[in-house]
C-alpha cells in the first residue's frame, strides 16, 4: 500500500518502524518484526542474560490502532497458533507478574494485555499512570519505547533462566 493511503496511526507507526532507533534494535538482534499488517503488529523480542551466554526469545502481538494518541495494546504471542499463551509460571517475579492473566477493568472476562504502565488498558488499571509516569505511554513517544520494554522483560527472564541449576 502506498503511504498516501495510509491513515494517520498506520504512517506515524511505519515511520517509526523505519526510523534509526527501531531499526538499532534490528541490527543489535534485540528485535525482528513477524508481521507488519496495520494495527497488527507481531514482533520476536530476544533478550539476553548479563553474559550475554542466555538468549530468550519472546513473540508479542501488539495493536496499534489509534497510535500514537493511544499506545498499542500489548500481549505475549504465540505465532504458531496465533493465540496468547498461558501466563508464565516459571521466571522472576516481575515477567510472571507483567505477563498474567488480569481483567481489563470494567469488562470481566476481558484480558487486559501486558500488565505494566505503558500498556494500553494497564495504565488506567490500580492508578499505574500516577505510580510510573516515567514508563506510562505519551503520544509523544516512539514505539521503540515500548520495544526496549519488551526486550527487558525478555532480558529479565534470560537473566532468571541463566542463574537456574541445570536440570
Amino acid at each position: 500500500m502506498a503511504t498516501a493511503d495510509l491513515t494517520p496511526d498506520a504512517l506515524t507507526l511505519q515511520r517509526q518502524l523505519q526510523g534509526v532507533a527501531f531499526q538499532a534494535g534490528i541490527e543489535e538482534g534485540r528485535w525482528s518484526v513477524l508481521l507488519d499488517a496495520f494495527p497488527e503488529l507481531i514482533v520476536e523480542v530476544v533478550g539476553r542474560d548479563f553474559s550475554g551466554q542466555v538468549a530468550t526469545p519472546m513473540t508479542f502481538r501488539l495493536l496499534c490502532d489509534g497510535y500514537p494518541g493511544q499506545g498499542p495494546f500489548a500481549e505475549a504471542w504465540d505465532p504458531v497458533t496465533k493465540i496468547r499463551p498461558p501466563p508464565l509460571v516459571l521466571g522472576p517475579p516481575g515477567v510472571v507478574d507483567a505477563l498474567k492473566y488480569w481483567d481489563k477493568d470494567g469488562c470481566q472476562g476481558v484480558y487486559g494485555g501486558i500488565y505494566r504502565a505503558w500498556q494500553r488498558y494497564a495504565a488506567a488499571h490500580n492508578g499505574w499512570a500516577a505510580k510510573r509516569p516515567d514508563e506510562v505511554w505519551r503520544r509523544d513517544r516512539d514505539i521503540t519505547h515500548i520495544m526496549e520494554k519488551l526486550y527487558a522483560l525478555a532480558s529479565e527472564q534470560a537473566a532468571w533462566l541463566a542463574l537456574r541449576p541445570a536440570a
